[in-house]
């Protein structure tokens, strides 16, 4: 009886490492909204505004900060289910949410402010910086 425990307590440990030496490496893909995104959001209160979303994405969990004009405000929760991207912040000014879908590397959706004020949104990513050409001169 003794015998079968200590092997059975064996095998344990070797799936247990096992386990930690091939699991240990890998980390989770990040998702598509991972990155940048050049965005603006349509308001007929206040016209055009522009900003700057950063975002984090594994699995259906996302976080990030939407920067513009006014500061940085870190999303109070976000999320990409059955491709639907929606997120929540707290600005001084109110709580907004915003629902959207990435279509063709572009996000676009609505937003609210409660019942205070509506519209659309946009984000597309920066384009890559283009490689300075520099003249080399012969001596």
């Amino acid at each position: 009886m003794k015998g079968t425990l200590a092997l059975v307590g064996v095998c344990l440990l070797v799936a247990a490492v096992a386990n930690l030496a091939f699991g240990a490496g890998k980390e989770p893909k990040p998702g598509p909204l991972t990155g940048t995104w050049e965005c603006v959001a349509h308001s007929s209160a206040q016209g055009d505004v522009p900003s700057a979303l950063k975002l984090e994405q594994i699995k259906e969990a996302v976080s990030g900060t939407l920067t513009n004009s006014s500061g940085d405000y870190p999303l109070s929760s976000a999320s990409y289910k059955k491709g639907v991207f929606e997120f929540r912040l707290d600005a001084p000014d109110g709580s907004y949410v915003a629902t959207g879908k990435l279509k063709h590397g572009q996000l676009s959706g609505h937003w609210s402010k409660g019942q205070d004020a509506q519209g659309e949104w946009e984000c597309n990513r920066p384009a890559p910086a283009k490689p300075r050409v520099t003249a080399q001169h012969e001596r």
